[in-house]
């Protein structure tokens, strides 16, 4: 008797060992604000243009494109340049031109540009964008670009499969536009400063209004993803926005499982949780919910009586007896542990998502599904 209650401890002790921590216990860390929010003045602008690329090898529009030609034939004039015949060469691409202007940037600064074929190209690659204005929302001109465009490089071993597959007729100039009219920005002005999460929630947006209380200053929360702090004329805002973005708090959210079904990648968030639940899928039986444990007491104890505990668990295994193999961890309602039984008897993302999908749908899956 003293042998077996020796090898029922040994592998309770050994089970106990092999439980990883469940998800419950993950507290998110603590993130600067200038990481999780912003300064909803001092936001960026967006331009376009149309422009021209030239100096291609044979790959630019054709005949059918018939703003190319016009666009040309306009420049050409501009230029004194009057063309008798018709073009009939393909050096040359209409093309599209964005760029994002950050906020507080200055004239004669520099940003990146993206430039994009707008008629039957084939290929940007070689290829020169010649001066092209970059227009805001309101018409005016705050930008102009120019310079060679970069669409990356061919594939080098036609064998194997390329990573990202190139798209020749989309390309970056770094650097490419020289800002002209800078876009005035002001913060405080009404006496206020409006903070914006990137991830709007209730909770995060509550603790931000109280870690900016404890710095002195006003604030409130206006909604789940606007806090606004009172500022009053004369202040330093330089120093209250620095102050402020490097606060460190500890964000929220909502519980969430995204699934990729084309990959069977499967994210799993900190705050998701399972109710008991029992699932037969296939040849996988799964199993959620809580375990009695028995155990006899011995002569060595005080009272030598016999105890059972509770215990919440997550079981999966075959239906077929043959091929059964138990993953035992520990459910505490922890969706990370139904994936990891899972896992370990070689689960297919086809089984993974079909279960997360009935877990869902049987309300046992305390979270949102979100399939991409």
């Amino acid at each position: 008797m003293a042998n077996q209650n020796i090898k029922l401890a040994l592998l309770i002790v050994l089970l106990l060992l092999l439980v990883p921590p469940t998800a419950g216990q993950a507290v998110s860390p603590a993130a600067r604000v200038k990481d999780i929010a912003h300064v909803l003045e001092a936001r960026e602008n967006q331009l376009m243009g149309f422009g021209l690329v030239v100096g291609l090898k044979n790959t630019g529009d054709s005949q059918q494109t018939g703003f190319t030609k016009q666009a040309l034939t306009n420049l050409l004039s501009k230029m004194g340049v009057t063309p008798q015949i018709d073009f009939k060469s393909r050096n040359a691409a209409a093309v599209m031109v964005t760029c994002n202007l950050p906020a507080f940037i200055k004239s004669g600064q520099k940003v990146d540009i993206t430039v994009s074929s707008l008629g039957d190209a084939t290929s940007l690659q070689g290829g020169t964008l010649l001066l092209t204005p970059l227009q805001g929302a309101d018409g005016e001109i705050y930008a102009v670009a120019q310079g060679n465009v970069s669409v990356g490089s061919e594939q080098l071993i036609p064998n194997l499969q390329p990573i990202r597959q190139t798209r020749f007729t989309t390309g970056r100039i770094p650097d490419g536009a020289l800002v002209e009219r800078e876009i005035p920005v002001s913060i405080g002005d009404k006496g206020l400063l409006t903070i914006v999460l990137d991830e709007p929630d209730f909770t995060t947006a509550n603790r931000l209004s109280e870690a900016i209380l404890n710095l002195g200053f006003g604030a409130r929360a206006q909604d789940a993803g606007t806090v606004v702090v009172a500022v009053e004329g004369g202040e330093d805002l330089v120093r209250i926005v620095s102050r402020i973005e490097n606060i460190t708090i500890r964000p929220d959210s909502v519980a969430r499982v995204v699934i990729n079904e084309r990959t069977g990648t499967i994210v799993v968030g900190e705050n998701v949780r399972l109710s008991e639940a029992a699932v037969a899928y296939g040849d996988i039986t799964v199993s959620i919910g809580d375990v009695q444990l028995y155990s006899q007491g011995t002569s060595g104890t005080d009272t030598g009586a016999d105890s059972s505990t509770i215990r919440s668990e997550t079981n999966a295994k075959f239906k077929n007896p043959g091929a059964a193999r138990l993953a035992r961890l520990p459910a505490s309602a922890s969706l990370g542990a139904l994936v990891r039984a899972l896992n370990s008897i070689r689960a297919t993302p086809g089984d993974l998502v079909a279960i997360l999908q009935a877990l869902k749908k049987a309300g046992a899956l305390k979270a949102e599904l979100e399939i991409i």
